[in-house]
């Protein structure tokens, strides 16, 4: 039995250190970024958490052999204990009196003869016993004596096949998904998750994306030397805003917010005014010119009719993951999809903000899921009620996966 024992505790104990084994990995791996935001107390949770089980699992482990505590079960010479014994239904209430020395106590007994008012010398005990004297014995020195297996838990309790489960259930999983989970969605995962269905009339996160920042922020923007792309930064070339985009000889005019196709009777959201000088001050540029701009930021100017009038006809330049595009607008072939994966508590909960790619002619290949880099210039149609931005491409090409996959 004590082997047993000893063989279950050492099971536990490795159970433990493999999970917070796992979670440690995770962490110093890097991998957790591509499951939890860096903001808030979601990575350092699994930092602790793994650090909590790896020290627990030791703990037991270097304690396994340490004498086990007297619990209340046994009643041994001096002993004490809290609880009921009832052994026979035919028993006759009388009183008496156990006595160690120290300490004694008054308690009834039941048994299935009658009995006289007695003492017994031993051990003190507050409850109530009722049994009959056939296969119990009392020991006026010795005291009650019961044997007790204290030993809880699936590992424990049930039997070969449902150790084995257990241990299978607990150590499988988290290894398999240490080892084989992708650090990515597939394909399949994003279409359900809605990269084609998009409420472009969404606002639920634009303030965080707008194209319009604060006056702290515009002024902030204009001293700093350096901003990844999405923010500012300083030494801007100015944009083209009249009739010509000069990287392609396009004919691209900037309309009014009245003249955005789609813009008229829908209901859109104004973040306040907002210029091209805004946009110049506030948006980083490439070498060749183009806005560097996130999906998601591309994506909340649907619901800003002021800002649509200013971005429309701008060239930019995005990085994203691609899909073809479906249905009848892509019945020519000349559509594609670009999107990028916002999460807003962890992966579970990460969704597609998406935006139609319009080709001139037949697309460069690509490979689904793979990262692009997109250039060309914004432009805004409406599709079934909704302002849609579409980028008119002008080049696509493969582009590294970031170190940051998903947006936070």
């Amino acid at each position: 039995m004590k082997a047993a024992r000893y063989t279950i505790h050492l099971i536990s104990v490795l159970l433990l250190v493999l999970w917070g084994a796992v979670m440690l990995y995770f962490y110093t791996s890097g991998r957790i970024i591509q499951y939890l935001p860096p903001d808030g107390i979601f990575r350092p949770l699994v930092l602790w958490s793994g650090l909590g089980m790896m020290v627990l699992g030791l703990f037991n482990l270097f304690t396994m052999r340490a004498k086990e505590a007297d619990c209340g079960h046994d009643h041994g010479e001096g002993g004490c204990c809290g609880h009921d014994h009832e052994h026979h239904s035919d028993k006759h209430e009388h009183e008496h009196q156990h006595e160690d020395g120290e300490a004694c106590c008054s308690h009834h007994h039941g048994h299935g003869h009658g009995h006289e008012e007695h003492k017994h010398e031993h051990g003190c005990c507050g409850h109530d016993h009722a049994h009959g004297h056939a296969g119990h014995s009392h020991d006026d020195e010795a005291g009650h004596s019961h044997g007790h297996d204290h030993a809880h838990g699936i590992l424990n309790e049930s039997g070969l096949a449902g150790k084995v489960f257990a241990i299978f259930m607990l150590a499988v999983p988290v290894t398999y998904a240490a080892i084989k989970s992708p650090d990515r969605f597939s394909e399949f995962a994003v279409m359900n998750k809605g990269v084609y269905d998009q409420n472009y009339g969404s606002t639920a996160r634009a303030d965080e994306f707008s194209l319009k920042r604060p006056a702290a922020a515009r002024q902030q923007t204009t001293q700093q030397s350096q901003l990844p792309a999405g923010d500012a930064a300083p030494g801007l070339t100015p944009a083209v805003s009249a009739t010509k985009d000069p990287q392609g000889g396009i004919m691209v005019p900037t309309p009014s917010a009245d003249k955005i196709p789609g813009a008229e009777g829908q209901d859109v959201k104004s973040y306040g005014s907002f210029t091209l000088q805004d946009l110049e001050q506030q948006i980083p540029k490439s070498p060749d010119g183009n806005f560097l701009l996130e999906v998601p930021e591309i994506y909340y100017t649907a619901s800003d009719k002021e800002v649509q009038s200013v971005l429309t006809g701008q060239p930019i330049e995005t990085i994203a993951q691609i899909l073809p595009e479906k249905g009848e607008l892509n019945a020519d072939g000349r559509r594609a999809r670009i999107f990028r994966m916002m999460v807003q508590c962890c992966a579970a909960d990460a969704r597609p903000y998406s935006i139609p790619v319009q080709f001139e002619q037949t697309p460069p290949a690509f490979k689904n899921m793979g990262w692009v880099k997109i250039t060309g210039i914004v432009d805004y149609e409406m599709q079934e009620g909704q302002t849609i931005p579409v980028i008119r491409a002008r080049t696509l090409t493969e582009a590294a996966q970031p170190d940051d996959q998903k947006v936070y």
